[in-house]
C-alpha cells in the first residue's frame, strides 16, 4: 500500500500541472485553510532528485506568489466584511481577539505577520484583522512578501533537511510534515510569550509615565 502511494506521488510530481496546482492550494490557503500549502511544498521537496520532477526554485517560486495571492484575498475579505457585519463577530470572544490582534499589528506588525503564518490558521486571522482594522496595505503588502518566500524557503528547506533519513519516499513526507508542524507550534509558543513581554513592558511604561505626571500635576507646598 505504502508504494502504491508513493508511485502516486511520484507520478504527480512530475506531471505539467503541478506548478498551478501548487499556486491554487497556496491561493486558497490564505483566505480558507482547509489543507495546509506547506504539505503540498513539504511534499515535492522531500521527492526532489528521485524522478524527473519540478524544480524547487520554481516551487519555491509559485509556492511564494500563491500565499501572497491568498494573503491578500484576505486582507481584502476583511476590508469589506469588516469585524462587526455578523453577530458572532460581535460576541465577547471575538471583539476580544480582534483587539488582541490588532494591537499586536500596530505596535509589532512586522512581527506578527512574519510569524503568523507558521502557526496553524494564524495567518488567516491575522491577514483578515488586518484589513478589517484598516492596517495600511502597503506596508502589510511589503511584509507579506518578504514572509511568503521566507516561508516558501523554510517549508523546503526542511523537506530537504529531513530526506535521505527514509528509504520510502512517503515516510520522508511524513516525517518532513511532523518537522514542520514542530517548528509552528514552538513559533507559536514563542511569538505568544515575545507579545506578552511587550505588552507588560508598555503597560509598566505607561504606569511610570502616569505616576510621573501626576507627580508634576500636584499641587506644591
Amino acid at each position: 500500500m505504502l508504494q502504491m502511494i508513493e508511485d502516486v506521488v511520484l507520478h504527480a510530481a512530475g506531471q505539467w500541472w503541478i506548478l498551478l496546482a501548487v499556486y491554487l492550494l497556496c491561493t486558497i490557503d490564505g483566505f480558507f485553510p482547509v489543507v495546509p500549502s506547506e504539505s503540498v511544498l513539504v511534499a515535492l521537496a522531500s521527492i526532489s532528485g528521485t524522478q524527473d520532477t519540478v524544480s524547487l526554485w520554481w516551487v519555491w517560486l509559485i509556492g511564494a506568489l500563491g500565499a501572497i495571492t491568498g494573503d491578500q484575498i484576505a486582507y481584502a475579505l476583511g476590508r469589506g466584511i469588516g469585524i462587526t457585519r455578523f453577530r458572532w463577530m460581535r460576541s465577547r470572544s471575538v471583539v476580544r481577539a480582534v483587539a488582541t490582534a490588532r494591537t499586536a499589528l500596530d505596535g509589532h506588525g512586522a512581527l506578527v505577520i512574519c510569524t503568523a503564518r507558521y502557526i496553524p490558521g494564524g495567518r488567516v486571522a491575522v491577514n483578515y484583522t488586518a484589513g478589517a482594522t484598516g492596517y495600511p496595505r502597503l506596508r502589510f503588502t511589503l511584509l507579506d512578501i518578504f514572509a511568503a518566500f521566507l516561508w516558501s524557503a523554510y517549508s523546503i528547506g526542511i523537506a530537504r533537511a529531513t530526506a535521505g533519513w527514509l528509504d520510502n519516499t512517503l515516510l520522508q513526507i511524513i516525517v518532513a510534515l511532523v518537522a514542520a508542524a514542530v517548528v509552528g507550534w514552538v513559533v507559536d509558543l514563542i511569538l505568544k510569550r515575545i507579545l506578552l513581554r511587550l505588552a507588560e513592558r508598555k503597560r509598566a511604561a505607561g504606569g511610570g509615565l502616569r505616576a510621573e505626571a501626576a507627580t508634576v500635576d500636584s499641587p506644591r507646598d
